[in-house]
């Protein structure tokens, strides 16, 4: 096995790692029995783009993005339906209108790329613009909590597990974008390394519990 089998077969195996901590999200939902204060676009994002990757992959005829894409629109869907089983009635409705928009949008694209473009390679080139913005929107979506983090001091409001696991997949598809020289799969990716390591910098430099003031009672013994 050479060693471009062998990042491959390792980024897609941490990829799988990523997905899944998707689980989390869905086992505090149940705990706190709604979904109050969680989106579903990090779960509504990863689905698009792992279609998109999905044809990009089938397009290049490379195995292992279309397992990772496959792997992707499942674990996400799934997340998705769950989400909507959860979700409050009222906001049924827009979560619903919301991916409808969303999936035939996708599907137009992918129309277009079928049928309206000039040749392979003009589909390749424009299926990977998207697919990598995607991406980039994927990996960057923890740093929508930076305000909070740098307002109270204190990473609470991110997962350093999630962080860490985009850093390190990134990081492995930036290798193997390199090796099999696909700028569509080392761009987007090597962004992900930089937006990776920006989160895994504020959890250095900040706690992950808020700092607080602590107020003693005059009468309270002072600790010691």
């Amino acid at each position: 096995m050479d060693i471009i089998h062998i990042i491959s077969w390792s980024a897609t195996l941490s990829q799988f790692g990523l997905l899944s901590t998707g689980i989390q999200v869905c086992l505090k939902i149940r705990r706190q029995g709604g979904t109050r204060n969680i989106t579903f676009f990090p779960f509504l994002t990863t689905c698009l783009s792992s279609i998109l990757w999905t044809k990009y992959g089938l397009l290049i005829d490379d195995t292992p993005i279309c397992v990772v894409g496959i792997l992707g629109i499942i674990l996400q869907s799934l997340y998705l339906a769950f989400y909507f089983v959860n979700t409050r009635d009222r906001e049924k409705g827009v979560f619903s209108q919301r991916l409808v928009v969303s999936f035939a949008g996708v599907c137009l694209l992918l129309t277009y790329i079928k049928y309206y473009t000039r040749d392979h390679d003009t589909a390749v080139l424009h299926l990977g613009f998207v697919a990598s913005g995607f991406t980039i929107a994927v990996y960057g979506s923890p740093l929508v909590s930076v305000a909070n983090v740098i307002k109270h001091k204190s990473t609470e409001f991110m997962t350093f597990s999630m962080s860490l696991a985009g850093f390190v997949v990134s990081s492995l598809w930036t290798i193997y974008g390199h090796l099999v020289q696909d700028k569509f799969i080392t761009v987007p990716n090597g962004i992900g390394v930089i937006l990776g390591s920006v989160q895994l910098f504020l959890f250095v430099i900040y706690p992950s519990t808020a700092q607080r003031t602590i107020t003693y009672d005059m009468k309270s013994p002072k600790p010691v």
